[in-house]
């Protein structure tokens, strides 16, 4: 095993191709100062259904997510194209109305008597700023070897060009250091040449106090703060932070081997995904000298940040935790595209940064027919100036990185039918809509809503919850039913419910074919939940292919406990990532604990979710297994030392 460290930034993981040739590049630099704001980016709309090409671990792919986003129109998922009839009508056009440009579902001209068309709005995304944050999440999450380079003999040696590895005839072998490093001394020039251990000969190699990792572990996820952890292991901050990028390092290792390769080499028939997003308050903090400017920056003092997780429903297993924030990229870096591209002037779907929102393009300099003026170039450039006196990074667009989510979602796991749960979250609906069309389109997945009334208090909830058992059991007696749990009540009760409730409402086409909408007749769960109150339950995806009995199998199963039970962990284990404090006062809320780079919250989170997966089990049915025992992944109980090490 040799020694691996995290990616640089510039270290790109996926090659675009083409997103913007040089020849389009050359007529955006002429058009430039030539053409007003609104004719150049008009010239440019057809790049919302271009798609954007890419290679990834030596396959090519294809991105292009500008399409309907309604999973119950039969324009869902397809992709653009101009038809060959009179007028030449397109399946999609651009609308301006509202904020931001939206592709509207035009009605069907080619075939008009069949069903129609939604005629809905759905909001544009950037492919390309698409691709670039699927870069990040994969990048952010890699490793890759230290490769060293060695001179193994002096100046004007006769075999300089000899190695150890190609010519160990020409070298000695000199034993070994006290760092367990080889020893090799060239027999020409008598050079001696210490080679770097790989992890099997000296796991601790290049690290002081490696005798903490462990105990470190063990504090980071049982919510121990920083400071109180420094004092417990006797260590500085640079300390506990080079300690955390380590452990970070071993969870990556780890999961290379434990998850990614037999994850790629199992096949699941059904696989129940719940999604949901955790909020966390980011705090904004001058950098270190900027102290002056305090008072009179726009910046707010605490930033809302959001993570995106999802785990599987059965095992609990949570396959992906991804924090919607960029910490690498630069100001300066979007100054540069913003010139290089001329993105200032186009619409948003043709923007390489459009996923940081505000700060997706810097302010330039009116050109000779803009219709900025000085005056309002010269404010929005002050107020993007203001962020550089913050700490480093930007915040993404929570559909982006939930797109980017659910994508690595679908090419790393091979599953023959999918089931989402997820609550009302417009960018998780939009995500799953979108990455997850072609499958669909096709009746392989399934989109489910599980609501809950969050107003309630817990004692209120959990006398919803006595009630309805009550009147579950009561309605098991009046229908003579035997039963052995409360979830056969409950699958009886729906099936029967089924008959008469209808989750879309039914038409018919002038040519006779039957269609359905979205209809607003969300359906009550027959057993809420003791914390939470009632489930309110809905389905956006077309399940009349199903059966009433197959429906109200698959209703009885929705609820998010996987990924709520996660959060709950996060929330209790992490304390940068804890729920807010009251003051003193008693008149606000304090977030003394959160951080001020997500970059710790990504890693700390990394680490406690391969600590929940592999090392933490929990009892169900009668048989106590960690979550990746449960998925197949894994036929043991891991520990610390197994991740660390890496055993």
């Amino acid at each position: 095993m040799i020694y691996k460290r995290l990616l640089e930034y510039e270290e790109k993981v996926i090659k675009l191709i083409d997103p913007v040739t040089p020849t389009e590049l050359n007529d955006r630099t002429n058009d430039y100062d030539s053409l007003p704001p609104s004719k150049f980016a008009f010239k440019r709309a057809k790049d919302a259904f271009r798609p954007i090409r890419f290679q990834w671990n030596g396959q090519l792919y294809e991105i292009q997510y500008n399409t309907c986003g309604n999973p119950l129109c039969k324009n869902h998922g397809l992709s653009q194209e101009r038809f060959n009839i009179k007028f030449k009508p397109s399946r999609f056009k651009l609308d301006d109305r509202g904020e931001g440009k939206r592709v509207f579902c035009n009605p069907d001209r080619v075939e008009p008597d069949s069903p129609p068309t939604c005629g809905s709005r759905t909001t544009t995304v950037s492919n390309w700023s698409l691709a670039e944050e699927i870069e990040r999440l994969i990048r952010i999450n890699s490793l890759t070897p230290i490769e060293q380079e060695y001179n193994f003999h002096k100046t004007s040696c006769a075999t300089e060009t000899h190695t150890p590895k190609t010519n160990p005839k020409s070298f000695y072998k000199r034993g070994t250091n006290a760092a367990k490093a080889e020893q090799f001394q060239c027999k020409e020039c008598k050079k001696y040449t210490n080679v770097s251990p790989n992890k099997t000969r000296n796991l601790t190699y290049n690290q002081k106090r490696n005798e903490i990792l462990q105990m470190f572990a063990k504090l980071l996820i049982n919510k121990t703060p920083i400071n109180r952890t420094c004092e417990i292991l006797d260590i500085g901050k640079g300390t506990y932070y080079q300690k955390l990028e380590w452990l970070y390092r071993c969870c990556l290792e780890f999961l290379e081997t434990r998850e990614t390769k037999p994850l790629a080499e199992k096949q699941f028939p059904e696989m129940w995904i719940t999604t949901d997003k955790l909020h966390y308050v980011l705090n904004n903090v001058l950098k270190k000298g900027r102290g002056k400017n305090r008072g009179v920056l726009i910046e707010d003092k605490q930033l809302p940040t959001y993570m995106v997780a999802s785990a599987d429903k059965r095992s609990r297993y949570v396959f992906r935790s991804d924090i919607c924030f960029d910490w690498e990229k630069s100001l300066d870096e979007i100054s540069d595209d913003t010139k290089h591209f001329k993105e200032d002037h186009l619409h948003s779907f043709s923007r390489k940064n459009e996923r940081f929102g505000i700060y997706s393009t810097a302010p330039c300099p009116p050109s000779k027919f803009d219709t900025q003026s000085m005056a309002e170039y010269h404010r929005d450039l002050n107020k993007f100036d203001k962020r550089r006196h913050y700490v480093e990074g930007l915040h993404v667009g929570q559909v982006y990185t939930s797109m980017a989510h659910f994508w690595l979602l679908k090419n790393s796991l091979s599953v023959d039918r999918w089931r989402f749960v997820s609550d009302d979250d417009g960018s998780l609906k939009a995500s799953i809509s979108r990455i997850f069309s072609d499958k669909i389109r096709t009746g392989y997945a399934h989109h489910f809503l599980c609501l809950t009334d969050k107003t309630l208090t817990r004692k209120q909830a959990k006398s919803e919850f006595i009630e309805s058992v009550k009147e579950l059991r009561k309605w098991a007696k009046a229908k003579g039913l035997k039963y052995d749990s409360l979830s056969e009540i409950a699958l009886w009760q729906l099936q029967e419910t089924m008959v008469v409730h209808k989750f879309h409402e039914k038409d018919v086409a002038p040519n006779g074919e039957i269609y359905y909408t979205q209809g607003k007749n969300r359906l009550k769960h027959p057993i809420p939940t003791s914390d939470r109150g009632h489930r309110l339950l809905d389905v956006l995806t077309d399940t009349h292919h199903l059966t009433n009995n197959q429906l109200a199998i698959l209703l009885e199963q929705v609820n998010d406990n996987a990924i709520n039970n996660f959060f709950q962990i996060v929330r209790r284990r992490l304390s940068i990532l804890e729920r807010p404090l009251v003051t003193a006062r008693g008149d606000g809320k304090s977030y003394i604990y959160s951080n001020f780079n997500p970059k710790y919250s990504q890693m700390a989170t990394t680490i406690l979710r391969t600590y929940y997966n592999f090392c933490m089990p929990f009892k169900a049915n009668d048989t106590e297994l960690t979550p990746a025992q449960r998925l197949g992944i894994a036929n043991r109980v891991y520990t610390w030392e197994d991740i660390i090490y890496k055993r």
